[in-house]
């Protein structure tokens, strides 16, 4: 497990993971793009209030997606279920 640093909104955290540098980079990324998003169109200026919302709307993101691929995963299981039925009904028709 490696140990790297990252600067998040000018403040340095020491990161402990298995992941890669160029990861745990492209995380510290995009959270920083994130709370800067936020910071934009927001009258916060405090950083606490600002992780607080940017985690909230990460959160939000995490769940949505995690919803979509529920759904997808239940229509792809629909669809094999009724190819299989069709391959069955095929193969009943040729014994």
């Amino acid at each position: 497990m490696a140990i790297m640093e990252v600067k998040i909104m000018g403040q340095r955290y020491k990161v402990k993971s298995e992941e890669s540098d160029e990861y745990i980079h492209q995380l510290a990324e995009f959270v920083n793009k994130q709370l800067a998003e936020l910071q934009q169109h927001s009258s916060t200026v405090n950083l606490h209030n600002l992780a607080i919302l940017t985690a909230l709307n990460l959160a939000d993101s995490l769940f949505k997606c995690r919803e979509r691929h529920a759904q997808t995963k239940k229509e792809m299981g629909e669809r094999l279920r009724r190819v299989l039925g069709l391959i069955e009904t095929n193969m009943e028709g040729q014994i």
